[in-house]
């Protein structure tokens, strides 16, 4: 249901550009590139003995699983500022957030499916046919058994479940209320703590694989309430004393559970407390501005959808070189950086022509079908 604006979505007005968070950036860029190092090193330690002798960049990598802190640190992120971009005063802010969302993601999340497919199925000799690829554009392929055309396209699907997420709150009126979004927050991390003794009380891994998605939808809740508290607008005592003991959760007691009670390795969930204590740490005392993070972060989006076209392509023409080559008896750093360096070029272009016009056409069209004049609603009560 739409509405005019209320006193229950008073605070979720559209940010202006100039207010664009450039530490909040810098986390992006931060966390793409950590994606980046853990993706590449997994996949180019094994081009030869030369590349092995440095298989430190990779172990180190593992043992505090980069790649899932990147990916935790872009959750946060987004119940960060998500929320917050809600233009609550439009005539129809529901569907004005989920189209200009919409026209956000999808259109470089389409342009990464074919170029995914050819260079992780194609180029290596397997088939992925046309109607995969179709099925893969409506982000249904996990629901619909299909493969998909990268193996990262989960962490849009749980985005894009947070955005309906968000869109039911606006339209319950309820997306200002904190004290809601901290239960809301509660319930996802407590099914994710099920999980996490399931395999001590004798139900299969499986239980615990499924409730980290409850659990990182309960990460991007936590972003939000964290938010509102550094604006000041968490004036909720329940909530605000939610929002500080899911912190301490995250960041002390999850890693004691998972490593002294379900006896997980250590990059299981070592990563999560980094990634929270690094989010905490890089939106209020360290808030890094460098010029050169902060461009990477508004790219970050295209750095991590390409990446994988970028590492598996130089990795397919790597291996077609003799073990002996000076291509491929490199330092396994050195590749890292390069595949960093393709990445960022290739996401600059792709933001260019395919990120920042899909914006305006989202922008543009939000502004024709939904900005016209309708009779104010009750508040809510």
């Amino acid at each position: 249901m739409e509405f005019a604006r209320h006193p229950a979505t008073r605070h979720m007005s559209k940010e202006p550009k100039a207010a664009r968070l450039a530490h909040v950036d810098s986390l992006r860029a931060i966390a793409a590139l950590l994606v980046v190092w853990m993706h590449v090193s997994e996949r180019f330690y094994s081009l030869g003995p030369q590349v092995a002798q440095s298989r430190w960049v990779y172990d180190l990598a593992l043992t505090l699983d980069v790649g899932r802190l990147g990916v935790v640190l872009f959750f946060a992120i987004s119940g960060f500022v998500v929320p917050f971009s809600i233009r609550a005063d439009s005539p129809a802010p529901v569907r004005e957030f989920l189209l200009r969302r919409a026209f956000r993601i999808l259109p470089a999340y389409w342009l990464s499916i074919p170029l995914g497919a050819f260079t992780s199925a194609t180029l290596w000799g397997v088939q992925f046919p046309l109607w995969a690829m179709l099925v893969n554009m409506t982000l249904l392929q996990y629901w619909l058994g299909v493969r998909s055309a990268m193996g990262l396209y989960w962490t849009l699907v749980l985005e894009m479940l947070f955005y309906f997420c968000c869109a039911a709150l606006l339209a319950m009126r309820s997306i200002d209320n904190h004290r809601r979004i901290a239960v809301i927050a509660i319930g996802l991390v407590a099914i994710e703590l099920l999980g996490v003794l399931s395999p001590r009380l004798g139900y299969s891994g499986q239980v615990y694989l499924t409730s980290l998605w409850f659990f990182h939808l309960g990460i991007m809740f936590w972003g939000c309430l964290f938010r509102a508290w550094q604006d000041g607008r968490l004036e909720d005592r329940f909530a605000r004393m939610s929002m500080w003991g899911l912190f301490a959760y995250l960041v002390l007691v999850y890693p004691l559970l998972c490593g002294w009670v379900a006896k997980f390795p250590l990059n299981y969930y070592l990563p999560y407390s980094l990634a929270i204590a690094l989010f905490v740490a890089g939106t209020t005392w360290m808030k890094l501005r460098s010029a050169v993070l902060v461009r990477i972060g508004e790219i970050s989006y295209s750095v991590y959808l390409l990446h994988p076209v970028v590492f598996l392509s130089m990795l397919w023409l790597l291996m077609r070189l003799p073990v002996s080559s000076w291509w491929r008896s490199q330092h396994l750093a050195a590749y890292v950086v390069a595949n960093m360096l393709v990445t960022i070029v290739l996401a600059t272009v792709t933001y260019r022509w395919i990120e920042q016009p899909g914006i305006a056409m989202g922008r543009r069209l939000a502004h024709r079908w939904f900005q016209r004049p309708v009779a104010a609603l009750p508040s809510a009560a």
